[in-house]
C-alpha cells in the first residue's frame, strides 16, 4: 500500500496514452459524455472491488479539482488495491487519502486532455482511454464529449503502467505475475453483462464500447428478449455459432439432469452422447466450478463428442451457485500450440452464467417472470433477437471423410436457424404474459440561471459546502443495527458527514445505484432522518448542482441523482406518522411546477415540527384549492415553485383564498423563482419563507400553538 502522498510533481512531457490506442479504427472509437466514462469505468472498479483484487490501478481526471466527483469511490478502493495513482493538472491542493498518489502534471500536456481508467492486475486488466473532444455551438465550447476506446488488450495495458511510471520518475512497478487468462476472461463476461444491462445503456449507447468482444456482443443481443422458456432455443444456439469465429474443433452445450449431462445443443453431424456427471472432465468441472482444459486420449469419453479435436475446455454454466450445465469447446492442444478459443469459452460461458442466473433457471420456467434482466435493467429494444431459434427438422447425413473440417451445413429453415446447429426439439411450458412497466417519472430539468441547488430555496441550503463530523456537533453515531457489511464497503460508525457525502456525490454521478442505496440503507440505521436531510441530501445535491453548472456533472447525471434523493424522501415522508388531532398542513407545488424537491424536504420537516401533513405533489392548479381548502380544512397552505412561471401562478392563490368563507388557512410560498425574480414576493398575499428549513417549522409550529 502506498503512504499518503499529496503530490508529486512531473517533470516529465507527460506523453499521450491515447496513442496506445491509435490502431483503433475510426468506426470502432466512441463518443462519449462524462457520465458515460464514470459508468464504464466504475464496471472495472467493482470487478476490482468484489473481487478483493490487488490490483495498480491508474486514473486520470484532466485536473484535480475534478477528482472530488470520483473521491468516495476511489477512498474505498484504496483499501483493496495495490497502489492508486492519479494524474491530473494541479489547479487545487489534492485530498491526503491512504494509499492514493497524486501526480501534477504540467499545463498543457497531453494527459491532460485525456480521461483514463487502468486497471492491472494477474487476475484481470483493462483500460479505458479517451481524450476531450471539445463540442462547439456558435463558436464556444458548450459540453465537452469525449473520444476513445475500451481495451482488454494486455499488451496495451502493460504499455500504458510503463509510460506512467516514466511520467512520475519513478521505477516500473514490477512484471505482473502470470496472466490468469481464464479469469480475465471469465470477469470481461461480467463487464460486458453490466455495460449492456445498464439502466443508462440505450440512452447512451454504452454497447458499442465492447467492440473487441464480438461474440459477447452477438450473445447479449440475442439474449436480450430471452424468457425461460425460451432461453435453450433462443440464446445458447447463438453462444455456439458466436463461437465459431475463433473456428472450434467441435462444440456443445450439455443440460445437467440427475446426475447425466443430456445434450442441448451441438455443432455435430450426429447427436452426441450424454455423459454421467461423474466422468471425464464433467466430474472436475462440478467441483471445481471453474473452466478445465484437458488434452483428449483415445479414452476421454469427451473423445467421442469431438473426434477431431486435441484438447477440450469444459465451462461450468451456473445459475445461482447451482450447476445448471456445461459448455464444451474443442481445440488444439494449448501444450503444443497457443490458442485462444479456451478464453474465448470462458468468457461466453460466465456471460451465459449470468443469464441462468438473472432468469433464475435453478427454478421451474413456470414460476418465473417472462423477462430477461433485473428490475432496474432497461436492455435497448435496437439489441432484441428478431427471430427466435427454430431447429431443423432432422440432423444432416454424416460425411463420408474420416477426417475433415466441421461439416457442411444444411440449409437455413424459413425461422433463421443456420450453420448446423443441432437442438432437439423442445415444448416449453407457456411463459406468463408480460405485466406492463410503469412509466418512470419525469425527471426534474436545471432551471436557467438557478444557483446550482436544482431549485432548492435558501431554506434547504445547508450554507454550501461540506458539513462537520457529528462527532464536531457533540454528536456520536449509534451501533449499525444491521450485520456487517460486504467485505468491498467499508462500515460506517466513525464515518464523518464529509466522508458519506463524498461517498454519496460519487456514487450519484456514477449511476451507480448500488453502492448509493448501500450508504442510504446504512446510514438510515445509525441517524436520524432530520439529519440525514439536512447533513448529507441536501449538500449533496447542492454540490452536483454546482457540478453542473461547472459543465463537471452532465444533465443526467444531475437528474438521477435528484430523482433518487427525491425517492429516499418521499419514502420517508410516506413512512411517517401523523398526530390526528395536529393542525393540517397541506403542502405541494404550485401550479405548472414540476421540481418537488422543496415542497418534499418543507413537508418533512413540519411533520417533524408536529403537523399533520397531506401532501399533494407537483401541478396543483389553482382550480382545485377552493374545493380542496372547502373540504379539508387546513390549517396551511404551502406552494413551491421554481420556475417563473410557476411564481406568476402564486398570485392568484392569495386571491382564491380571500375569496373563501373563514376559516381560511394561512398561505405559506417560497422557492428557487424568488432569487430570480424578487419583485414577484410583493405581489403574492401570503408569507415568504426563507431561511433554515428547522428554523422556519419551528416557528411556524409555535405559531399554530404546536408545542414539542
Amino acid at each position: 500500500m502506498v503512504s499518503p502522498n499529496p503530490m508529486t510533481s512531473s517533470r516529465s512531457p507527460a506523453p499521450s496514452l491515447f496513442k496506445l490506442v491509435g490502431g483503433v479504427p475510426a468506426e470502432k472509437l466512441f463518443r462519449q459524455p462524462a457520465d458515460a466514462l464514470v459508468i464504464i469505468g466504475r464496471q472495472l472498479e467493482l470487478i476490482i472491488q468484489d473481487d478483493r483484487l490487488p490490483a495498480d490501478l491508474a486514473l486520470g481526471t484532466l485536473r484535480f479539482s475534478l477528482f472530488r466527483l470520483h473521491q468516495g469511490r476511489i477512498a474505498q478502493l484504496a483499501n483493496v488495491c495495490r497502489s492508486i495513482t492519479v494524474y491530473g493538472e494541479a489547479d487545487v491542493e489534492p485530498p491526503q487519502i491512504d494509499g492514493v498518489q497524486f501526480v501534477a502534471l504540467p499545463a498543457g500536456a497531453p494527459l491532460t486532455q485525456e480521461w483514463f481508467l487502468i486497471v492491472d492486475s494477474p487476475d484481470f486488466w483493462g483500460g479505458l482511454f479517451t481524450r476531450i473532444v471539445p463540442e462547439r455551438s456558435d463558436g464556444r465550447v458548450r459540453r465537452y464529449q469525449f473520444e476513445g476506446t475500451l481495451t482488454a488488450d494486455e499488451r496495451t495495458i502493460s504499455r500504458a503502467m510503463l509510460l506512467l511510471s516514466l511520467v512520475r520518475q519513478q521505477a516500473a512497478p514490477p512484471a505482473t505475475a502470470k496472466r490468469n487468462q481464464m479469469a480475465q476472461a471469465m470477469r470481461w463476461a461480467r463487464v460486458a453483462y453490466a455495460l449492456y444491462t445498464h439502466s443508462e445503456a440505450e440512452r447512451l449507447n454504452l454497447a458499442p464500447s465492447l467492440h473487441e468482444f464480438p461474440e459477447l456482443l452477438e450473445l447479449l443481443t440475442a439474449c436480450a428478449s430471452t424468457t425461460p422458456a425460451t432461453f435453450e432455443e433462443q440464446a445458447l444456439p447463438v453462444a455456439l455459432q458466436a463461437l465459431q469465429r475463433y473456428h472450434p474443433d467441435g462444440d456443445a452445450i450439455y443440460r445437467f439432469e440427475q446426475e447425466q449431462l443430456m445434450p442441448v445443443v451441438w455443432h455435430s453431424p450426429q447427436q452426441p452422447p450424454p455423459f454421467s456427471i461423474s466422468s471425464g472432465l464433467a466430474a472436475q468441472v462440478r467441483s471445481a466450478r471453474e473452466p478445465i482444459t484437458a488434452a483428449l486420449t483415445a479414452t476421454s469419453p469427451e473423445q467421442v463428442l469431438m473426434p477431431h479435436a486435441h484438447a477440450v475446455t469444459a465451462v461450468p454454466l451456473v445459475a445461482k451457485d447451482a450447476l445448471w450445465g456445461i459448455l464444451y469447446v474443442g481445440h488444439l492442444d494449448p501444450a503444443q500450440q497457443p490458442s485462444d478459443v479456451p478464453a474465448k469459452a470462458a468468457r461466453v460461458g460466465a456471460l451465459l452464467s449470468e443469464v441462468l442466473t438473472v432468469l433464475d433457471l435453478s427454478r421451474s420456467a413456470a414460476e418465473l417472470p417472462d423477462a430477461f434482466g433485473l428490475p432496474d435493467f432497461d436492455l435497448p429494444s435496437s439489441y432484441a433477437s428478431s427471430q427466435p431459434y427454430a431447429p431443423p427438422a432432422m440432423p444432416p447425413a454424416p460425411p463420408t471423410a474420416a477426417r475433415a473440417p466441421l461439416p457442411a451445413m444444411p440449409p437455413a429453415p424459413a425461422s433463421g436457424a443456420s450453420n448446423g446447429m443441432v437442438i432437439p426439439k423442445l415444448t416449453p411450458p407457456s411463459s406468463p404474459a408480460n405485466s406492463a412497466t410503469p412509466p418512470s417519472a419525469g425527471a426534474p430539468q436545471p432551471v436557467a440561471g438557478d444557483t446550482g441547488a436544482f431549485g432548492l430555496p435558501a431554506w434547504m441550503r445547508s450554507g454550501g459546502g461540506m458539513l462537520p463530523p457529528p462527532a464536531a456537533r457533540g454528536g456520536s453515531p449509534a451501533t449499525p443495527a444491521v450485520a456487517a457489511p460486504p467485505p468491498d464497503r467499508s462500515p460506517l460508525p466513525d464515518a464523518s458527514w464529509n466522508d458519506l457525502q463524498r461517498r454519496l456525490m460519487s456514487a450519484l454521478v456514477a449511476f451507480d445505484r448500488r453502492t448509493a442505496e448501500y450508504l442510504w440503507e446504512e446510514t438510515i440505521t445509525q441517524y436520524r432522518a432530520e439529519e440525514i436531510c439536512v447533513e448529507l441530501l441536501m449538500p449533496v445535491l447542492v454540490a452536483i448542482g454546482e457540478g453542473w453548472h461547472r459543465g463537471e456533472v452532465s444533465v443526467a447525471a444531475e437528474h438521477f441523482s435528484s430523482r433518487f434523493v427525491e425517492i429516499k424522501m418521499l419514502n420517508l415522508l410516506h413512512q411517517g406518522h401523523d398526530n390526528p388531532t395536529a393542525p393540517l398542513a397541506v403542502i405541494g407545488c404550485a401550479q405548472a411546477e414540476q421540481h418537488e424537491i422543496g415542497a418534499i424536504m418543507l413537508a418533512l420537516f413540519m411533520r417533524w415540527a408536529g403537523f399533520r401533513i397531506i401532501y399533494l405533489g407537483q401541478n396543483v392548479p389553482n382550480s382545485t384549492l377552493a374545493d380542496m381548502v372547502r373540504q379539508l380544512r387546513p390549517k396551511l397552505l404551502g406552494l413551491s415553485a421554481t420556475t417563473v412561471e410557476a411564481a406568476h401562478n402564486l398570485t392568484e392563490v392569495g386571491h382564491i383564498l380571500s375569496r373563501l368563507e373563514p376559516p381560511v388557512p394561512q398561505f405559506i410560498f417560497g422557492g428557487m423563482a424568488f432569487y430570480e425574480r424578487p419583485d414577484l414576493i410583493g405581489r403574492i398575499q401570503g408569507m415568504y419563507l426563507d431561511g433554515d428549513v428547522r428554523s422556519i417549522t419551528r416557528q411556524l409550529a409555535e405559531m399554530h400553538g404546536i408545542r414539542r
